[in-house]
């Protein structure tokens, strides 16, 4: 299992660890926590399936589970002690710090970094020399994120009122623009992971600032898409009116549906 300060991380440490997060956050009306209370919403998920027994390997998805968890964790934990952390962290939590972002924008931040990032990192590092070993746990956290997509946008759209709009500027065909940003990000992902894992020393620690160097590319274009989509977005910002705290409420109530 991964250890976090000293302390072995499981599933329940890891809910405990991330619900800690959401709660600061909702007293403080601190952003960063929408991407924490979705993240949670994940975690409690993914807990679910394994506890109903939907894992081939339910030990080996924990230590996956948690080592995932832990790079976003520690990145939160430097960020508030004022250390250094990847750079695409440091996008998405400055972002919290301003009013202009919409509610979906700091969520799609969240998992640029995490997924486009973090994910591969992690997979490489679980699977080792064996990738063909870890791919099931790959596509089961991404089975629970895409599980989730729809159910968080309904959450964002509940208090966004003219949410749609950016779906029309920013989705593909039928998808919704987080969805849409999902499917790229894990297809990222596992070509990371798969890189990673046969680097090592120096070469893997310059290819995972490369992977940062373009996650932060990603983030600026989350952020700053264009004059006319910015436009858009200023005025979607402008009917957002929810406390941080009931946006958190929302994003960490959301379960798939499993009909």
């Amino acid at each position: 299992m991964a250890v976090t300060n000293g302390e072995t991380m499981t599933y329940d440490g890891v809910v405990g660890a991330i619900e800690g997060i959401v709660d600061r956050c909702a007293a403080e009306g601190d952003r960063i926590g929408y991407f924490a209370a979705m993240y949670l919403a994940v975690t409690k998920t993914v807990r679910q399936r394994a506890i109903d027994g939907r894992f081939e390997d339910p030990a080996r998805m924990e230590r996956f589970v948690t080592r995932f968890a832990d790079r976003y964790l520690d990145a939160e934990r430097a960020w508030r002690r004022g250390a250094p952390c990847a750079e695409s962290w440091q996008r998405a939590f400055r972002a919290a710090g301003r009013w202009r972002p919409i509610f979906l924008q700091h969520v799609l931040l969240g998992i640029n970094a995490h997924i486009n990032l973090d994910l591969g990192i992690t997979a490489s590092e679980v699977g080792g020399g064996s990738m063909d070993a870890v791919r099931s746990d790959f596509d089961a956290v991404n089975d629970v994120l895409s599980d989730l997509v729809d159910g968080c946008q309904g959450a964002l759209g509940s208090v966004s009122p003219w949410l749609d709009l950016v779906d029309r500027i920013g989705g593909e065909g039928d998808e919704t623009l987080i969805r849409f940003s999902l499917i790229a990000a894990r297809r990222q992902a596992w070509s990371v992971a798969v890189r990673l894992s046969t680097l090592t020393g120096i070469e893997r620690v310059r290819a995972i600032d490369a992977i940062d160097a373009a996650t932060v590319g990603v983030a600026r274009a989350v952020e700053h898409p264009g004059l006319p989509a910015s436009a858009l977005l200023l005025a979607v910002r402008a009917r957002e009116h929810a406390e941080p705290a009931d946006v958190m409420r929302l994003l960490a109530a959301v379960r798939p549906d499993e009909s």
